[in-house]
């Protein structure tokens, strides 16, 4: 790269950056709120807001980083057009290609980053958010006996322990479970403690009864105990079956080109695993896609400041509208193989379309007509707006005065 390039790839690498680190911030702390459960479930609550928040970020970043580099590519040829570089650039000899090399190396890679998250990173982070998800149910006996109220495990099913005893037992175990539509069961004891037998979890509970309802009938069976062993390792997502279940976005790329034929969601669901490969190997298209978007619309000095704030308010508009299509094209890959290759083709579509105007010397500053359209209904619409808010100050003035 020569000096112009290097100053354009220096300013656009950083601000693409910055912009990819404070908008994946802003994502993650939206889906860590949305676990925030899990932080209130565990003993260690730092630790694994930690662990949480670093699991989160491969599948935040891939999604962001095409937008990032919009964004950031798109601010520094703004900035270099309002102070006339861009101008001076051309006016010097220097073509488009000038401009859109440094963007389309930062867009190369991302893309390959993108690429490496995708296929490897991200769904190791998915399958260890699992972990820490298990985990965190694991720890819900501890949590309700320090609560002292009842504690949600799953649906339908609730502890409540009133007071650890010395030596680790628990007293006043009191357990509802209405999972079985069929019957509703009550669990209570005056002691208990959770023992390990061959890696499994039971809550041992002695001098209790178990109270059973039939929910057809309304019959009622009342049983009494001195001890009682109840598999804890079953409850919510600790259970042992849910342990042993990975869904295809927590399976790594490798399984999911060979799948297990005997893997119960693949049995029921093999759509899901179809989709989900896609996905993976169409994902990774966006950064060069959105690289050549950014290049069409903020590439290339322009006069008009209006212009050129409509053209990046419709590369943003199309570069989103991308993007959607291509979750609504994942989503219908995994139907038949008709339609695996709508991800592929979401993705490519933009490079090809804005590649070619680029190269046809059909620039983004051609929108000049569209341009005026919009600011004429922005214009009219604020004026429209403002008479309704002078009536409607006419109207409660009238009112006010009888």
């Amino acid at each position: 790269m020569n000096l112009i390039e290097r100053y354009i790839f220096r300013r656009a690498f950083s601000l693409t950056i910055s912009t990819l680190c404070i908008t994946t911030v802003i994502v993650l702390i939206t889906q860590v709120l949305l676990r925030v459960d899990i932080l209130t479930q565990t003993s260690e609550s730092l630790r694994t807001f930690m662990l949480l928040s670093l699991l989160l970020i491969p599948s935040m970043a891939l999604i962001v980083m095409p937008f990032a580099l919009l964004i950031g590519g798109s601010q520094v040829l703004n900035t270099m057009n309002a102070d006339s570089e861009l101008a001076v650039i051309e006016a010097a000899g220097g073509s488009t290609w000038l401009m859109a090399k440094p963007i389309l190396i930062i867009a190369v890679g991302l893309t390959i980053v993108s690429l490496a998250l995708s296929v490897f990173v991200e769904p190791w982070s998915n399958r260890s958010l699992r972990d820490i998800t298990s985990a965190a149910s694991a720890d819900l006996v501890h949590f309700a006996v320090q609560s002292g109220a009842f504690k949600k495990l799953e649906d339908n099913l609730y502890i409540q322990i009133g007071e650890e005893l010395p030596g680790g037992d628990f007293g006043g175990i009191f357990i509802i479970d209405n999972r079985d539509p069929a019957k509703n069961i009550v669990y209570y004891a005056k002691r208990g403690s959770i023992q390990s037998f061959n890696g499994d979890d039971f809550l041992l509970m002695t001098d209790g009864e178990i109270q059973q309802k039939n929910t057809e009938t309304g019959a009622i069976s009342v049983i009494r105990f001195q001890s009682y062993a109840l598999d804890f390792s079953n409850f919510g997502a600790a259970s042992k079956d849910h342990r042993s279940i990975h869904f295809p976005k927590e399976q790594s790329t490798a399984y999911l080109f060979h799948p297990d034929p005997n893997d119960p969601i693949y049995k029921s669901r093999p759509g899901l695993f179809r989709a989900e490969l896609n996905r993976r190997f169409s994902d990774w298209l966006y950064p060069l896609a959105f690289g050549v978007i950014t290049i069409y619309f903020a590439g290339g000095a322009r006069s008009n400041r209006e212009e050129r704030l409509w053209s990046m308010a419709f590369a943003g508009l199309i570069a989103l509208g991308f993007r959607a299509a291509g979750f609504v094209a994942v989503n219908n890959a995994g139907r038949n193989a008709e339609t695996a290759f709508l991800p592929y083709l979401v993705a490519l579509a933009p490079m090809v379309i804005f590649a070619a105007l680029i190269f046809f010397g059909k620039t983004g500053g051609g929108s000049q007509k569209w341009t005026d359209k919009a600011a004429e209904f922005l214009s009219r619409f604020q004026a429209r707006l403002s008479s309704l808010r002078s009536a409607a100050g006419g109207q409660g003035g009238s009112g006010g005065g009888g």
